[in-house]
């Protein structure tokens, strides 16, 4: 195995041509919590994938999931992390960009998802195709709340990471976002955002 990276929770690793994703143990957390937690999370990640692929939702295809290793096994995506990328593709191809991650977006909070940590780092760019990755920190949801969370964690990821184009791109993205409540959803996250502002 091809040790890839490690993320707050979990290791990753490279395996013929699939990734490996195990969620390793918190010493700071008593021995039965943290097992029944990283048995939680991994299950919940599954389910999530799971569900997005049935709604339509380009994701990695899961191959197995051991509970026991707090492991699972799913297709490694061969592309482009748009955080490295998204600054250098022509006018275009960033339109072109915006609009399927506003119809993905879309698509997620229509099944009844919040992927909880929706950023360029967790959108991968293969033949075409987006991926979006990392179900981690996602939920089943409904909530007009949760759909707002998403909403402003890619804007504060494209400000962050993407500073001289954000307002385009988030714009873009906001006008394929297409979900029936969409401007509810717009107005709570415009009142998350100024939570954040005065906290």
């Amino acid at each position: 195995m091809h040790f890839i990276g490690r993320g707050a929770e979990a290791i990753l690793y490279k395996k013929n041509s699939y990734l490996v994703k195990k969620r390793v143990s918190k010493g700071y957390r008593i021995k039965e919590l943290d097992e029944k937690l990283r048995r939680k999370r991994t299950l919940n990640e599954v389910n999530l994938m799971v569900k997005a692929r049935r709604n339509g939702i380009t994701v990695p295809a899961i191959v197995e999931k051991d509970m026991e290793e707090y492991k699972i096994t799913m297709e490694f995506i061969e592309g482009k992390i748009l955080k490295d990328f998204l600054e250098k593709f022509d006018k275009k191809k960033r339109e072109d960009v915006c609009h399927k991650i506003g119809k993905n977006i879309t698509k997620l909070h229509s099944s009844g998802i919040m992927h909880g940590d929706l950023t360029t780092s967790n959108i991968i760019l293969n033949n075409g195709e987006l991926y979006i990755v990392d179900f981690g920190l996602g939920k089943n949801s409904k909530k007009i709340e949760d759909f707002a969370v998403d909403l402003n964690l890619i804007k504060r990821a494209l400000i962050a990471k993407h500073n001289k184009i954000w307002k385009l791109v988030f714009k873009k993205i906001l006008e394929n976002y297409t979900l029936k409540e969409k401007e509810k959803v717009i107005e709570r996250m415009e009142k998350i955002e100024k939570r954040g502002r005065y906290a």
